[in-house]
């Protein structure tokens, strides 16, 4: 049995840091516990080694680089949410380009970046000029924080050319940033249209997850979450092996108040990635905010035994747990 009588100070102590954990949609300026994974190949499909990445961010100042290995990898760990551009080049192939909003929590979803030789480059190398001049256009426009004007062009263009259906995540990703949720959920239900009427073996998975994840996103930032939770939970369907979707899901019930549901998702995250440190932190408060001090007590020993030695929230734990050893 586990002790419910706390000292009025150590219930004050634990409901404070209770509340300092609970989890932040804050951006931070592009820090945060994200990781993006991907892979360059030429048009053969074959991987391009020795390509160089260029991840930037569109709403502050922070660039990241890298270069893909011998089976064409590449990946970015330590992102915060926001509005990104992927850029690889090597010698012989045209530049290529993809934009994406990235989850400063997630694993976002893996991205192909596909290298042509003697193509001119770009995001779409099959569309006519005027549109990849139009599609700059609204790029920089984003990038400047004009969102109104980018998604007006991005607007204007989804309309003329419905064919490229991708284009209305960037009209939704225009209108996450002007806080209009309900349009932005809109669009994206566009895209999903778009993407269910394409043939299943060019259905673009990792596309689908996103879209989901930032319908459920939306949500979130209106405190829908019992919408938010089915929107993530779709998202996790397509991967299941995906610790950050379930640590979402679980962040997401914790917002909504439901600390138990919480719990299975905090462990399901644990399950598939026992390494990862935040998940044990969050399970600890989980249990805290259930009244459990010993099932805490392990899971914040737990965080102890993986987190690295200059985590920021280390000192905290050992503090808490300090609190529990007294009162138990």
């Amino acid at each position: 049995m586990h002790k419910k009588g706390y000292s009025p100070a150590v219930l004050t102590v634990l409901f404070l840091l209770l509340a300092i954990a609970r989890p932040g949609l804050g951006l931070q300026e592009g820090r945060g516990t994200g990781r993006l994974l991907g892979i360059v190949v030429d048009e053969a499909g074959k991987p391009v080694e020795g390509a160089a990445i260029t991840l930037e961010y569109l709403e502050f100042s922070r660039r990241l680089t890298t270069v893909t290995n011998a089976k064409g990898q590449w990946g970015f760990i330590g992102l915060g949410r926001g509005a990104v551009k992927v850029e690889a080049e090597k010698e012989e192939f045209a530049k290529s380009m993809i934009q994406m909003l990235v989850s400063g929590v997630n694993k976002n979803p893996d991205q192909r970046i596909v290298l042509k030789k003697g193509a001119r480059g770009g995001v779409q190398a099959d569309i006519t000029d005027s549109l990849k001049a139009a599609l700059t256009e609204a790029d920089k426009a984003f990038e400047e924080k004009k969102y109104t004007e980018a998604m007006v062009i991005y607007q204007d263009l989804a309309d003329k050319n419905p064919v490229f259906f991708q284009i209305r995540v960037n009209v939704a990703n225009c209108l996450m940033e002007l806080q209009k949720y309900e349009q932005a959920v809109a669009e994206y239900n566009k895209a999903l249209e778009g993407l269910k009427a394409e043939a299943p073996d060019k259905k673009d998975a990792k596309l689908e997850a996103q879209v989901y994840a930032g319908i459920g996103d939306a949500y979130m930032r209106q405190d829908k979450f019992a919408e938010a939770e089915e929107f993530f939970k779709k998202s996790m369907a397509i991967d299941p092996a995906d610790h950050a979707l379930a640590y979402n899901v679980a962040e997401i019930l914790m917002q909504a108040g439901k600390a138990e549901e919480a719990i299975r998702y905090y462990e399901q995250a644990i399950q598939i990635k026992p390494d990862w440190p935040k998940s044990y932190l969050k399970l600890g408060y989980a249990w805290l905010n259930r009244g459990n001090t010993p099932k805490a007590a392990e899971a914040f020993n737990k965080f102890v035994a993986v987190c690295p030695a200059d985590d920021p929230d280390l000192a905290l734990v050992k503090d808490i747990l300090k609190k529990i050893s007294k009162n138990e």
